[in-house]
């Protein structure tokens, strides 16, 4: 971004002007951060989990989901003010990475759920441990 000689751009003039050539969003990590954030808290939240009880592969398997995730929203939204076929017949190119995130998101989420069932079952496992812990020492006193 070029200033302009002897005067600094504002903040609001970076933030046009870093907006000005994106369409959709979906390929722009800056554009795509904040809802991947609000979308792993969001997520996290609904599991009544926080990040640091994932494994670094469930950490990996939340960030991987969000983003795609935050890719078809970030395209949902383009589509609802830009036609999806066009007068010519044609769609928008940006439809082949729709389909690419879309699936990615569907697959991490499975993922996802398998590594939050494994964590759950390993909670109990620790759990029933404990417990039967807590009663052999009750035993032996």
């Amino acid at each position: 971004m070029s200033e302009t000689p002897g005067r600094p751009l504002t903040p609001v003039e970076r933030a046009q002007r870093g907006q000005a050539n994106l369409r959709h969003g979906a390929r722009s990590t800056t554009a795509l951060a904040p809802l991947v954030v609000s979308m792993k808290k969001g997520l996290l939240a609904r599991m009544g989990l926080r990040q640091r009880d994932l494994t670094w592969a469930g950490r990996e398997v939340l960030d991987t989901y969000c983003r795609s995730k935050a890719k078809v929203v970030a395209i949902d939204r383009w589509l609802e003010l830009n036609p999806l076929v066009r007068e010519d017949g044609t769609s928008p190119a940006v439809l082949k990475l729709y389909f690419v995130a879309l699936n990615a998101s569907v697959r991490a989420l499975e993922a996802l759920r398998l590594i939050v069932a494994d964590l759950r079952r390993e909670d109990k496992d620790i759990a029933s441990a404990l417990a039967a812990l807590d009663l052999e020492d009750r035993r032996k006193s």
